[in-house]
C-alpha cells in the first residue's frame, strides 16, 4: 500500500474522529411500556430511577433449565452460545417461546433511522452486541445507559440499571453477581487533539465504569471507573473480572470488591475487542498502534504482541477474538490497494502461546463497512465459522490447516457470529434478518425477516429458543422453528 493511500485513510479516519467529538449522548427515559419505578432517597439517582419488579423473577423450576453462569462474550471461548435443555424440559420451552421487548427509545423495527442515519440508531439507543441468559434471566446492555434484565419466558422486565454511559457489551453472571462494563464510542475534542499532534489519545468520553450489581434485582454492590471506555465485554475467572478500555490498558479486578489487582498498559485502546482467555492468557485486539495481545493473567505482563502489514481503521481492536485447543482466531480489515474496493477482511489463526501465524485466509476486497469493520469468529468442533462485513460473505474454515470448507454469500454485511445447534448455524446480519445455514455443506435452509438492523450480535440458542438483540434497541425470543423448520426425513435420522 502506498504512502499516498496510507495518509488518505488517516485522513478520513482523522475527519471520522472529529465528527464523532461533537456527537452528545441523548437522555435515557424508561423502557416502553413499563410502570413507574421504584425511585433511590439519592435526588441525583432519582432522575434516571433504577426499577425493580421482582414480581416478574422466574421460578426456581424455570432458572434450574436455563445456563447457570456466564463469564465471557457469548458465554464460552469458542463463542458459540447455544446450549439444550433437558429432555424434561416443559413443552414450552422446548417448542420455544416467543417475545419482544423495547427498551428505552427504541424505534420502530419497519422505520428508517431518523433522517435516514443507521449511527444516530446504533449509538444511541442500540443493543449491539447480543444478550447474556442465566438462571431463566435474559440480561442486556443499551446505548441509551441501561441494562435491563426480563425474564426469559415472558420477556417482562426484572430490573433495569443505569449506568450514566453507552453499554456495549454481554452482561457476566457469576454465582449472584452481574458485571456490567460501560464507556462511549467517541473521542471529545481533547484526544481528538491529541491523536492529530501523534499523542496517545484516551477513547471515551463520560463516567466509564465496571459495575457489580445483584443478579436478581440490579443494585449496585460496587462501581470501578477507568478513564477510557469499558464498551468490549469483560471476561470473569477464578473471582476476577478482566476488562480491555479506551485508555489503553487492560485492568485485573476482584470481583468481590473490584479492588484492581493489576493494570497492563497495552498502549492500543481497546475498541471492542472483548477478551478470551486460553492458555493462561488473556487476548485482545487494540487499535493505534494495530496489534493483537496476551497477557499473562496472573502477572500482567504482555507475554507477545503481533500485527500484519497494511492494518486500517480499527479493524484489529473491534473484533472479539474466539479461542479452542492452543489457538486463537482474530479478524482483522486491510487496505486492499484497489481504490474502488480499499479494504479486505482477513482471518487469522495464532499460536495461543507464542503469537506465530498458523494460517491466514483474505476473504474479498470491497467498500469500507460503517461503523464496526470486523465479525466475530466462532469455533465449533474443530471448524471456524465466520462473515466477512465487507463482502457480505461466510464462510466454514478448517482450524487445524485453514482449509475453506464452504462459502455462502448472504447479500448483506455480517458482524455478528452465529449459534450453532444440531447442524444449523443461526446468523443475524444487517439486513433486519436471522439466516439458517446447514453447516454440512453451507445451504441456507431458512430466513426470518425480523426488521431493524443487526450489528454484531450474536444470538443465544436456549432450547427451542433463540433471543437476539439489534442496534433499533429491541431483543427478541423467537421459537427455532419460525426460522427453519426441518423436515419429517430430517428429524427421522
Amino acid at each position: 500500500m502506498s504512502c499516498s493511500q496510507l495518509s488518505s485513510m488517516r485522513r478520513s479516519f482523522l475527519s471520522s474522529l472529529v465528527g464523532l467529538a461533537m456527537i452528545g449522548i441523548v437522555a435515557p427515559i424508561l423502557a416502553v411500556g413499563q410502570s413507574p419505578s421504584v425511585t433511590s432517597k439519592n435526588a441525583v439517582s432519582a432522575e434516571f430511577p433504577y426499577q425493580n419488579f421482582p414480581e416478574n423473577l422466574p421460578t426456581d423450576a424455570t432458572a434450574q433449565l436455563y445456563p447457570t453462569t456466564w463469564t465471557t462474550y457469548a458465554a464460552n471461548a469458542g463463542r458459540n452460545p447455544a446450549f439444550q435443555m433437558p429432555a424434561s424440559a416443559p413443552k414450552q420451552f422446548q417448542d420455544g417461546v416467543e417475545w419482544s421487548f423495547a427498551g428505552a427509545g427504541a424505534m420502530p423495527l419497519t422505520g428508517a433511522p431518523p433522517a435516514g442515519n443507521f449511527k444516530t440508531a446504533a449509538y444511541t439507543v442500540g443493543m449491539p452486541v447480543g444478550v447474556s441468559v442465566a438462571k431463566g434471566i435474559v440480561y442486556v446492555g443499551d446505548d441509551n445507559g441501561y441494562t435491563y434484565a426480563m425474564n426469559a419466558e415472558t420477556g417482562k422486565l426484572i430490573w433495569a440499571h443505569y449506568g450514566w454511559n453507552m453499554n456495549m457489551s454481554n452482561p457476566l453472571v457469576a454465582g449472584d453477581s452481574v458485571f456490567v462494563s460501560t464507556g462511549s464510542a467517541y473521542f471529545n475534542y481533547a484526544n481528538t487533539m491529541k491523536y492529530l499532534k501523534g499523542k496517545r489519545p484516551t477513547r471515551g468520553p463520560g463516567l466509564n465504569t465496571i459495575y457489580a450489581l445483584d443478579r436478581t434485582t440490579g443494585k449496585e454492590i460496587w462501581a470501578y471507573h477507568t478513564p477510557g471506555e469499558g464498551m468490549p465485554t469483560p471476561l470473569y475467572k477464578d473471582g476476577f473480572i478482566y476488562e480491555g478500555t479506551g485508555d489503553g490498558h487492560i485492568y485485573k479486578l476482584a470481583a468481590d470488591t473490584g479492588t484492581l489487582v493489576w493494570k497492563a498498559d497495552i498502549i492500543s485502546f481497546d475498541s471492542m475487542s472483548s477478551l478470551v482467555e486460553g492458555s493462561g492468557y488473556v487476548f485482545a485486539g487494540g487499535t493505534d498502534p494495530n496489534y493483537f495481545y496476551a497477557v499473562d493473567e496472573n502477572t500482567g505482563k504482555i507475554a507477545w504482541k503481533m500485527s500484519i502489514p497494511d492494518m486500517v481503521a480499527t479493524g484489529i481492536g473491534d473484533c472479539t477474538p474466539a479461542y479452542q485447543a492452543g489457538t486463537v482466531v482474530q479478524e482483522v480489515t486491510i487496505g486492499s490497494g484497489d481504490a474502488s474496493k480499499p479494504v479486505a477482511n482477513v482471518l487469522l489463526a495464532l499460536d495461543a502461546k507464542t503469537g506465530n501465524i498458523l494460517w491466514q485466509k483474505r476473504f474479498p476486497n470491497g467498500a469500507v463497512p460503517p461503523a464496526m469493520k470486523t465479525a466475530t469468529p466462532i469455533i465449533v468442533n474443530g471448524v471456524v465459522y465466520e462473515g466477512s462485513p465487507v463482502s457480505g460473505e461466510y464462510y466454514a474454515i478448517n482450524l487445524k490447516d485453514g482449509n475453506e470448507l464452504w462459502k455462502l454469500q448472504i447479500g448483506s454485511q455480517i458482524r455478528a457470529g452465529a449459534a450453532v445447534q444440531n447442524g444449523i448455524a443461526y446468523l443475524p446480519y444487517r439486513a433486519g434478518d436471522i439466516a439458517a445455514i446447514q453447516i454440512e455443506d453451507g445451504k441456507r435452509v431458512g430466513v426470518k425477516h425480523i426488521g431493524g438492523a443487526f450489528g454484531p450480535s450474536s444470538p443465544v440458542i436456549v432450547g427451542g429458543t433463540l433471543y437476539v438483540s439489534n442496534v433499533y434497541g429491541y431483543v427478541n425470543a423467537i421459537p427455532l422453528t419460525e426460522i427453519y423448520r426441518p423436515s419429517k426425513a430430517a428429524m427421522a435420522q
